[in-house]
C-alpha cells in the first residue's frame, strides 16, 4: 500500500496567478483526505469478524466446535496467525454450543496455529491437574496424621 501511494503523484493545479500559503494547504490537506479515505476502503478486515462477513470473502471456510472458555486463548492465537474467524452460538437446552468458522491464506498457516493452540491448552490443563493432585495428597496426608493422632490417643486411654 504504501508502494502505491509513493508511485501516485500529486498534481495541483492553481489557476490563480499568484501561489498563497493558504491555497497550498488546503490543497495539500484535499489530496492527503482523498489518499486517506482511498487507503481506508482498501484495508481488508482481519481476525474476528461476522458470519457474514467471513462468508463474503469467498474463500473456503472450516468449523470446529469450541468451549466457551477455549475462545479467548483462539482468539490470541488466531490474532498471531492472522487467520480470520466468525464465532457462532447454538443454544442447546441449558448449554451453550459455540461454533468457530475459520479462514486463512494457506493452510500450512492454520496447520502451525492449531498445533500451538493445542500445545498452549495441554499444558495449561496439565498444570491444573497437577495443582489437583497435590491438593489431594495434601489431604490425603492431613487425615493420616489425624487418623495417627486419634490413635494415640485411644493408646493412652486405654493406658490409663
Amino acid at each position: 500500500m504504501q508502494e502505491e501511494l509513493e508511485r501516485q503523484t500529486v498534481a495541483v493545479v492553481f489557476k490563480a496567478g499568484r501561489l498563497t500559503t493558504e491555497a497550498l494547504t488546503s490543497a495539500l490537506r484535499n489530496a492527503l483526505e482523498r489518499g486517506l479515505n482511498n487507503s481506508k476502503k482498501e484495508k481488508e478486515q482481519h481476525g474476528k469478524m461476522s458470519l457474514q462477513d467471513l462468508v463474503g470473502k469467498g474463500n473456503k471456510t472450516d468449523k470446529l466446535e469450541f468451549k466457551e472458555e477455549d475462545l479467548k486463548a483462539f482468539h490470541k492465537t488466531a490474532v498471531k496467525y492472522n487467520i480470520d474467524y466468525a464465532v457462532h452460538k447454538e443454544q442447546d437446552g441449558d448449554k451453550n454450543k459455540y461454533y468457530v468458522f475459520f479462514q486463512a491464506k494457506d493452510a500450512s498457516v492454520l496447520d502451525s496455529a492449531f498445533k500451538e493452540f493445542i500445545a498452549k491448552n495441554e499444558k495449561h490443563k496439565e498444570s491444573v491437574q497437577k495443582k489437583l493432585e497435590k491438593k489431594q495428597e495434601i489431604v490425603r496426608k492431613r487425615k493420616e496424621k489425624q487418623q495417627e493422632r486419634n490413635q494415640k490417643k485411644e493408646r493412652n486411654r486405654e493406658l490409663r
